[in-house]
């Protein structure tokens, strides 16, 4: 059974956790005006009604991309209660592909450079495609935080998926990302399953950063220059069948998998 929880992370910041499928997380970010909600979680039920005892402004949701452990019962939830809820066009496609059905106009699209003002809050949408097509990531210059779900990895990253792009693509798209991350002093990056980080640092808490991009990136282009090869996974879970999935490490990062046939 998904169990709902709900931490405090810093003020104005919460963490909603499901501990169904991969401890998959989401974030509500409230502002001085409006709250946004940042992925719509899997099978845990009440997801709405935890973040309304949050904050009684009107809530937005925005899905990073359309996997069903990011756009579930949370999104339903919103999308019933009349919320405007985000996602780039490149992955509402994905979401019937996943036995998800909602209606054509409760779903607003979401580009790249669009910006979500809070009131004393922003959230800046950064394209990221490489795990699905329509990824992105978000900054909130005020709070000195990045949201990145899937699209970085969370210790592990997939890149095997029929609708992930190559690694070459994706290298190129990370390279701007990486650039402006490098930017960012101290900046905290929370990913989709923050239960998935290695404890790299030493602290115990639960996200990412600079370092962990920096390897994200070199293991990438190793990848691709053939100075690193993964080892196949040979009793892949039925999901893989007919992909040559491989799967390698970096000096942070726990997994990267990919498809040897889609490198370059």
């Amino acid at each position: 059974m998904a169990v709902l929880t709900v931490k405090k992370l810093q003020e104005n910041i919460y963490k909603f956790n499901e501990n169904g499928h991969d401890d998959v997380d989401a974030f509500l970010v409230i502002g001085d005006k409006k709250a946004v909600m940042i992925d719509g979680l899997m099978d845990a039920k009440g997801m709405f009604e935890e973040a309304r005892k949050l904050t009684a402004l009107p809530m937005e949701m925005l899905i990073t991309h359309g996997h069903p452990d990011h756009a579930g019962m949370g999104t339903k939830e919103f999308i019933e209660a009349g919320c405007p809820v985000y996602i780039m066009n490149d992955d509402r496609k994905l979401l019937p592909e996943f036995g998800i059905d909602y209606p054509k106009e409760a779903l607003l699209e979401i580009n790249d450079g669009d910006i979500f003002d809070l009131g004393g809050m922003t959230l800046k949408v950064i394209a990221l495609p490489g795990h699905t097509h329509g990824s992105f990531i978000l900054y909130c210059p005020e709070k000195n935080v990045i949201f990145s779900s899937d699209a970085l990895g969370s210790g592990d990253i997939w890149m095997w998926l029929d609708h992930s792009t190559t690694l070459t693509e994706f290298k190129k798209n990370l390279t701007p990302v990486l650039e402006f991350i490098r930017t960012i002093p101290d900046v905290m990056i929370y990913p989709g399953h923050t239960n998935q980080i290695p404890d790299y640092r030493g602290d115990g808490d639960a996200h990412i950063d600079l370092a962990y991009v920096e390897d994200l990136m070199a293991v990438t282009t190793d990848l691709i220059d053939g100075r690193k090869i993964g080892n196949r996974i040979e009793n892949a879970p039925e999901m893989m069948k007919g992909v040559e999935v491989c799967t390698t490490t970096g000096n942070i990062m726990i997994g990267y998998t990919y498809d040897k046939q889609r490198i370059r």
